[in-house]
């Protein structure tokens, strides 16, 4: 009797048992629980360990007040020239003072607020205005000032931008006062954690705020309130919805982790506001293609990638290696300083990669360390060395080709063989050399080709095998594809189709189709709108918007042939059919693309479905371009999205907004004198109509007659300040390559003022950069057919119907020069 009872006891037990623990496995949090940052004294009290790694790394000092602790730099009463300026920064009791030229160009004494990073070189930061009712936790306008640390060296430098060996102009974008130095729009973002730059466009004033001053744990983690409350909940289970209540960063694919670390380790641009780790990074950024002069023309890195775009490439990327495989997440170091970092993974029988068989060096040099053959240094800010992730094979054999760079002659340059030459720029690193060469020292050019076949010949001999393998073919295809050459377009067009080149690859493909006229580049896009990828996608989009454009001018001369309207219909639904895409970035490109089509064409060519889906996606485009409001950019996308929607007012105001927000930058000012001469015309032509039907008192004619002159005087107005800004753009821009579109603007705009020598030189200076192109082209065509000399404007036209033979518009030109003649 009583053993029956025991049993039964101890069954009820289990019951009890089973039922709370299933009840407590089963019960969960709402989805829609809110997220909150709370700081990392949330995090401390469990994660000790990970809170003693965290203390002291990059990511802990990536940002500070300005204190005794804080300031690594000499404030005693230092100076620094440059340029004719001379800065000196010292201490006015507790407080860290620099005295430089302000942004009226004199000397003007600063309070350091703030201090940036600590290796290898410390900023210092301005705030420079600050809102008179700003609460204490709000950050008002932040500038960065250039004179900067080098806190190996320990002295004071001054932080040149790139391409830049002049004085900056108080008045120039890049001086420490500019858009450019900007903190609160250009370094604050990943420099600290939870930011809300809070940008109020009318009183042009910042409320910036952030939860830490650093990149804390939650900047990689996500907000923290969940993952507290479920970490205090009595319950045996973590929530079965929630999980941990954070950003999934250890799932079985490798990229949630990549893309949480992207935003603030990638050149992008915004799309979208409120990245949280654990959202597609696509939604919200827009990568940085692999583009002159950012990349080298086979994708290696020129300019600074910040990593993501460098390993999107690898094929550690693409057979799941993380971020934290190499870098411990919490000091932000390498695991390892030697081979070890590399053979940890790539443990091969016999050291078959950290040794003389391999790497055919002496052990111990560079020529022995993995990273500096597969992962090459560029050193940045002067001072900042950073080492290409995208993980390749050296290549002296595209460097003989093509020009490219290879580690292998990085390593062994002799500047010793250079004769002195008092111009030559000091060649103090590899990425010198190359400029060099591209600016046409012969003698640097013959250097570097002897460097080259001496390694290929080297490499040819190591490894034989390897010369008649197959080779990753996408390095040298897009190598091809950015040479510009006709021939390049099946290439790239392969390129593109490649599912198995990485998805940056491919969008970078797509982007130098662009502008193709070609069938088989439009039928790879269309193609490519298929792909898994955004970026891939994004990038097609823009090549089918150049279609769009070409069948408009066909339609606007009457000529268009036969199937344009089967075309249209075609890529209209294609697009359309994005605008319900999964991905936000998608679905915001397909909106630009879509709103710029004709009325008629939105309206009757999409389903009633699709047209509701693209109020909303167009309401995302907004958003994404409001995201950068501080930002003149913006606001000219937005005017030119409220003209096409057919709101010339408020696209006036958005212009206005993007001159007040960046007064000294070319571009709104143009825009917005066309749509005020746009209404000049408008209200003559209303007022022609009322004199003609003797409707009209002498009172109204006045006030007519009156706006008319106003509106032209605003428009003259603002073509000679636009004028003047291009002017200024050029004279800043004076040595540097690849200009040609600032001097078709200076053409266009020195046309409009009637400079027409101006006008024929930097029409034939943009097409001499850049043969071939169209717009320049026509330019020229039509410039000389209005100065009346149609012999020379023929030979434009028929560059151009080569190009396009069908195109009405030049063969519009082409009569008219027939007909002059």
């Amino acid at each position: 009797m009583n053993q029956r009872l025991l049993i039964i006891l101890l069954l009820v037990a289990c019951i009890a048992i089973g039922t709370y623990l299933f009840s407590d496995w089963y019960s969960t949090r709402p989805l829609t629980e809110a997220r909150n940052y709370v700081g990392r004294d949330s995090c401390i009290h469990c994660h000790q360990a990970q809170a003693t790694l965290f203390h002291g790394s990059d990511h802990d000092l990536a940002m500070d007040l300005a204190n005794d602790e804080t300031v690594l730099a000499d404030f005693n009463n230092q100076q620094l020239e440059h340029y004719g300026i001379t800065s000196r920064m010292y201490r006015d009791g507790k407080k860290f003072m620099v005295q430089t030229d302000g942004a009226d160009g004199k000397l003007a004494d600063f309070e350091v607020k703030y201090v940036f990073g600590v290796r290898p070189l410390q900023q210092y930061m301005v705030e420079i205005e600050r809102p008179a009712d700003a609460k204490p936790n709000e950050i008002g306008r932040i500038q960065v000032l250039r004179n900067s640390w080098d806190t190996v060296a320990q002295k004071w430098f001054y932080l040149m931008p790139p391409d830049v060996d002049e004085r900056l102009e108080s008045t120039d974008p890049l001086h420490w006062t500019g858009i450019t130095q900007n903190w609160n729009t250009s370094c604050a973002a990943c420099h600290s954690t939870d930011l809300q730059k809070n940008f109020d466009v009318l009183a042009r004033q910042y409320r910036t705020t952030f939860s830490e001053i650093d990149v804390s744990c939650e900047a990689c983690h996500g907000p923290g309130s969940l993952h507290v409350k479920l970490a205090n909940d009595r319950s045996v289970f973590w929530d079965r919805h929630h999980r941990f209540g954070l950003a999934s960063l250890k799932s079985e694919s490798n990229v949630p982790q990549i893309e949480s670390c992207a935003p603030c380790h990638s050149r992008r641009t915004t799309v979208g506001e409120n990245f949280r780790p654990g959202c597609s990074f696509d939604d919200y950024y827009a990568t940085q293609l692999l583009t002159d002069p950012i990349y080298q023309a086979d994708g290696q890195i020129r300019d600074e990638d910040y990593e993501y775009g460098s390993f999107i490439q690898s094929k550690m990327f693409h057979n799941g290696i993380r971020c934290t495989d190499c870098h411990d997440p919490h000091s932000t170091k390498v695991k390892f300083d030697n081979n070890s970092l590399c053979t940890s993974c790539h443990q091969h029988p016999a050291g078959k990669y950290d040794s003389p068989s391999h790497h055919h060096h002496e052990p111990g040099t560079p020529g022995a360390s993995c990273v500096e053959c597969h992962m090459p240094a560029t050193t940045y800010m002067l001072v900042d060395a950073r080492h290409d992730h995208s993980l390749r094979v050296p290549r002296p054999d595209l460097s003989v080709r093509w020009g490219t760079p290879n580690s292998c002659t990085g390593c062994h340059l002799e500047p010793q063989k250079l004769t002195a030459n008092a111009d030559r720029k000091p060649l103090t690193q590899y990425l010198d050399w190359i400029i060099a060469a591209e600016t046409g020292d012969v003698e640097v050019v013959a250097e570097l080709n002897r460097i080259n076949l001496a390694m290929l010949a080297a490499t040819e001999k190591w490894y034989p095998a390897d010369r008649s393998s197959p080779r990753t073919p996408y390095y040298e295809q897009l190598v091809i594809g950015r040479a510009g050459v006709v021939e390049s377009l099946p290439t790239l067009n392969e390129l593109a189709r490649d599912r198995k080149a990485p998805a940056i690859f491919r969008a970078s493909a797509l982007s130098i189709l662009f502008e193709d006229a070609g069938s088989q580049s439009l039928e790879t896009a269309v193609a490519a709108l298929a792909d898994p990828d955004a970026k891939v996608i994004a990038a097609a989009l823009f090549r089918i918007d150049m279609e769009f454009s070409r069948i408009a001018d066909r339609q606007q001369y009457g000529k268009s042939p036969s199937d344009s309207e089967t075309q249209l219909a075609r890529l209209t639904t294609a697009v359309a059919e994005l605008l319900t895409h999964a991905s936000r970035r998608v679905r915001i490109e397909a909106a630009r693309v879509f709103v710029s089509l004709p009325p008629d064409v939105r309206v009757n060519q999409a389903t009633p479905e699709q047209r509701r889906a693209f109020e909303l996606a167009l309401d995302e485009y907004k958003q994404s371009l409001y995201a950068e409001n501080d930002r003149a950019g913006g606001h000219l996308m937005l005017g030119g999205i409220h003209e096409l929607l057919g709101d010339p007012a408020r696209a006036k105001d958005d212009y206005r907004a993007a001159v007040s927000v960046e007064p000294n930058l070319a571009g709104p000012r143009a825009n917005l004198a066309a749509l005020l001469e746009s209404e000049a015309l408008q209200i003559r032509s209303q007022l022609g109509q009322a004199q003609s039907s003797g409707g009209l008192e002498a009172s109204q004619l006045r006030r007519s007659a009156e706006q008319i002159q106003r509106l032209g005087e605003q428009v003259e107005r603002l073509r000679a300040e636009e004028h003047l800004l291009l002017a200024k753009d050029l004279e800043r821009s004076a040595g540097l390559e690849q200009t040609h579109g600032l001097h078709y603007r200076f053409a266009m705009s020195s046309y409009v003022q009637r400079d027409l020598p101006a006008t024929e030189k930097h029409l034939l200076e943009a097409l001499r950069q850049q043969p071939g192109e169209p717009t320049y082209l026509l330019g020229l065509a039509t410039y000389f057919i209005h100065i009346e000399k149609p012999e020379v404007a023929l030979g434009y036209v028929q560059t151009l119907l080569k190009q396009d033979p069908q195109h009405p518009g030049y063969r519009a030109l082409l009569e008219q020069i027939n007909a002059q003649n």
